[in-house]
């Protein structure tokens, strides 16, 4: 296939001049697939689904897309690709994903491929949001491509911990203990009170709402999948950007990027995990299994059609890092920690120096005693000169993230990839360069330096111009805290020693 004198590949030829429905657009994964579809896969369009949130406007939102230094690479080869882009504006908290009627004939008409990427991954989510973002939204999206006149695929993106519980996770989707249809009732029907009594019992063995729906939702997806062609993406932690379109990029707070930051600032002492494999994958990876798992649906699709041999079940695919590229968490939180200490910012607040436990009582010691105590003095301190402090509560907000995201980091699963496998053989070698999720062609060694530098420009928000003045703070750290521990040690020595003489000669 040929596009001017550029030859397309399979996966390019199949996407090029189709239509595009995203949603999620404004988080990482979805900016990333966004990114991916307008500068690879030569899509006609992308209608991409934003709403009103915090006051912004969808508009304003769906422009602020477009800042992000992911697509500069794209706005040099095509300065006006954002006309490909057309805002949908709907919220996935409402019915029908909150979709107008002119909106929904619109999409009905044009969509050739649906891309369903917003998810609630929040850890203190109630039942009631996570069942309407998690679950609702996909069955009202699965019922909207049941009508749509030329769909191709619909790609799910979801979480190996949707089968949190199992202790072996593999390629297949188990049956939840309560139907989507039973589950939008029941939170539907109850008032808060009752859905919070209820929710203990409903999710059992599954740390947050989130990781629950999530299971709920792909019991949904197994069931419609006869009807058309679905594949489901489980990815494990989420992570910054490996190779492009720009190393070490990320912005989401999430989990392990959000302790790496509050490490790489000193507002972090204590991490608070057991040691084991880590299962990582950078986003991109993510990205790339997404858009070729949606080709291979609709290739089974084409295969049913011509009355080929082929699968019409709903096929699942883990973009994980263990089978091929382990890692330990400890690996993972001693580089990370080396890694920002490389680049340090200048927005830190005390000296990069952290401790680690997997003992919950060792756990909440140390952070009454490293950070809360800290937070205690410095809010006297500063309320003493007359200024607003009120740094123990920002403690114990980390603190309660800390705890609520542990049962995912004190836990260790085998996670199977014969599928993603499988599909990526199935590739030619083209899209195996275009659409690269082949872990083996990570390079953690090149990997950690770039997430470093990535935290410091696009999350913490300070440029690499700053570095010299970051390490000059990193020293004047380091210097204090020698010179704090040195006069506590004499301090102690002189009060022991005063002790002791009135204990011995009064």
């Amino acid at each position: 296939m040929e596009s001017g004198s550029v030859e397309f590949s399979e996966i390019q030829h199949f996407y090029s001049n189709t239509t595009v429905f995203l949603t999620g657009a404004t988080g990482f994964i979805g900016k990333l697939l966004l990114e991916k579809l307008l500068r690879q896969c030569h899509v006609k369009h992308v209608y991409i689904l934003v709403r009103y949130k915090d006051g912004v406007k969808a508009e304003i939102r769906c422009a602020e897309i477009f800042d992000a230094v992911i697509f500069d690479s794209l706005r040099r080869k095509d300065p006006e690709f954002f006309k490909r882009v057309s805002l949908i504006e709907g919220d996935c908290e409402k019915p029908n994903l909150g979709i107008s009627e002119d909106d929904k004939v619109l999409l009905i008409k044009e969509v050739n491929c649906i891309f369903h990427c917003t998810s609630d991954n929040k850890f203190d989510s109630g039942l009631k949001e996570a069942t309407d973002v998690n679950v609702r939204s996909t069955r009202d999206l699965v019922d909207l491509a049941k009508e749509v006149e030329n769909l191709k695929s619909f790609v799910y993106l979801s979480t190996i911990f949707s089968n949190f519980p199992k202790f072996e996770i593999h390629e297949e989707i188990h049956e939840p203990n309560i139907t989507t249809e039973q589950l939008i009732n029941v939170v539907d029907g109850l008032d808060n009170k009752s859905l919070s009594l209820l929710q203990p019992e409903l999710l059992k063995d599954w740390p947050t709402a989130s990781t629950y729906t999530k299971h709920v939702a792909e019991g949904l997806l197994k069931e419609e999948g006869h009807e058309i062609p679905i594949s489901i993406v489980r990815a494990s932690h989420v992570i910054a950007v490996a190779e492009e379109p720009v190393a070490g990029y990320v912005e989401n707070l999430c989990s392990l990027s959000g302790l790496a930051v509050a490490n790489a600032l000193g507002v972090n002492r204590v991490n608070y995990y057991k040691n084991g494999t880590l299962d990582v994958i950078p986003g991109d990876y993510v990205v790339s299994l997404l858009v070729a798992s949606g080709w291979y649906a609709g290739l089974q699709k084409i295969r049913k059609k011509r009355g080929d041999i082929g699968t019409t079940d709903t096929l699942v695919y883990h973009c994980i890092s263990s089978q091929e590229k382990p890692i330990t968490s400890d690996e993972w939180m001693g580089v990370t920690e080396t890694s920002c200490r490389e680049v340090p910012s200048t927005k830190m607040i005390r000296l990069p120096l952290t401790f680690n436990t997997a003992c919950y009582y060792n756990y909440r010691l140390l952070t009454f005693l490293l950070n809360t105590c800290m937070g205690f003095l410095c809010d006297t301190c500063l309320q003493l000169l007359g200024k607003y402090s009120n740094i123990v509560d920002g403690f114990k907000k980390f603190h309660k993230l800390q705890e609520l995201a542990s049962p995912f980091l004190m836990r260790q699963w085998y996670v199977s990839n014969d599928n993603t496998q499988k599909l990526l053989k199935r590739m030619s070698f083209k899209d195996r360069e275009l659409f690269n999720f082949d872990v083996l062609t990570i390079n953690w060694e090149l990997y950690f330096p770039n997430f470093a530098r990535g935290l410091r420009v696009y999350v913490m928000k300070d440029p690499m111009s700053t570095l010299g003045e970051g390490r000059s703070k990193l020293r004047m750290k380091l210097y204090a805290m020698l010179l704090t521990t040195a006069v506590l040690v004499v301090v102690l020595y002189v009060i022991s020693r005063f002790i002791i003489f009135k204990v011995l000669f009064r």
